[in-house]
């Protein structure tokens, strides 16, 4: 992932993120997983569904979920930390995101108080 750049992310409805995260173009996936990370209220919602892509066949994608994962724990959203932490140790295998799964498994550790 070394074409890393900050995108500002805008707030989308929930209709909007359900659509968006159906998508088959990888970038509008990744932009709903950070928007629905900062900006939905359904945080359960959001913790599955980036659970969900963290199984993604997209590289992008995957490593987006795992971001968002970290993100939510920072942003003290409520998460389950008993599905969070396992999959983001599971994510750490897969080398294409074991940087940001690594990363957002601390910050869940952190913030979590897992």
């Amino acid at each position: 992932m070394s074409n890393l750049r900050y995108e500002r992310v805008d707030p989308l409805t929930k209709s909007e993120l359900v659509s968006q995260l159906e998508s088959l173009d990888p970038e509008i996936v990744v932009t709903a997983l950070y928007s629905a990370t900062r900006y939905e209220e359904d945080w359960r919602w959001v913790q599955d569904k980036c659970l969900e892509y963290l199984k993604s066949p997209e590289v992008s994608i995957r490593w987006a979920a795992a971001t968002c994962l970290g993100d939510l724990a920072l942003f003290r959203r409520p998460l389950n930390v008993e599905r969070v932490a396992p999959a983001l140790e599971l994510a750490i295998q897969d080398s294409t995101i074991a940087d940001p799964a690594s990363f957002s498994l601390s910050m869940v550790k952190e913030f979590s108080n897992a």
